[in-house]
């Protein structure tokens, strides 16, 4: 099998019209993220992201050794696998998938935010035949469930409220020889946010 990953944005049409057929609704991305088609002997048969993670999972930090202290910085060398989506069936394919997509999204990652990858996250809803297999099968630490709920906010200055959500299985993969990030410094958004700001650029 020939596998590649091609690298687009989140408003691709492709990766849009495959996005919508994921079993988790489509209400865009959050955060720093990173999208791709999964291209078989050419032919684009589904596609995978990368995107910030979660604030605050309790298995998840300590699994990282994530505090109060050190998760600003730290967090941001953690991707989370936001979307993972096959639409044809081939042995090994997931998992060859998934593999190529670790060493390929770690070094985008470093390049596009500047930040070295330390590790993965991933969240799945469980079914009769959804159990997490794959993520079993490329060597992700399975850490539990999710607690099912989960803080909003209207507005960052409002008081957070706690609604409840569906409880997930949650997965996690450290890169070997690697470290949480204990230096970085967002710089990806100073043009958004200078902009914004009305600074000259």
């Amino acid at each position: 099998m020939n596998i590649e990953l091609l690298r687009c944005k989140r408003t691709n049409d492709t990766y849009q019209e495959i996005r919508n057929r994921h079993y988790v609704e489509n209400r865009g991305c959050h955060g720093q993220q990173l999208h791709y088609l999964i291209e078989l002997d050419g032919v684009v048969v589904g596609i995978i992201s990368g995107a910030s993670s979660v604030w605050a999972v309790k298995a998840r930090d300590a699994f990282f050794g994530l505090t109060k202290d050190n998760k600003k910085k730290g967090l941001p060398s953690i991707i989370n696998n936001v979307v993972f989506r096959l639409e044809t069936h081939e042995k090994n394919l997931a998992t060859r998938v998934l593999s190529l997509w670790r060493k390929r999204v770690a070094v985008d990652w470093q390049e596009r935010y500047g930040v070295q990858v330390h590790g993965f996250e991933t969240f799945v809803v469980e079914n009769d035949k959804r159990k997490g297999c794959l993520y079993k099968a490329d060597n992700w630490t399975f850490l539990g469930y999710t607690a099912g709920s989960t803080k909003t906010h209207n507005g960052l200055q409002n008081k957070s409220k706690r609604r409840a959500t569906t409880p997930k299985m949650l997965y996690a993969l450290k890169v070997k020889k690697t470290k949480l990030s204990t230096e970085y410094t967002p710089t990806w958004n100073i043009k958004k946010s200078k902009q914004k700001n009305g600074e000259a650029l």
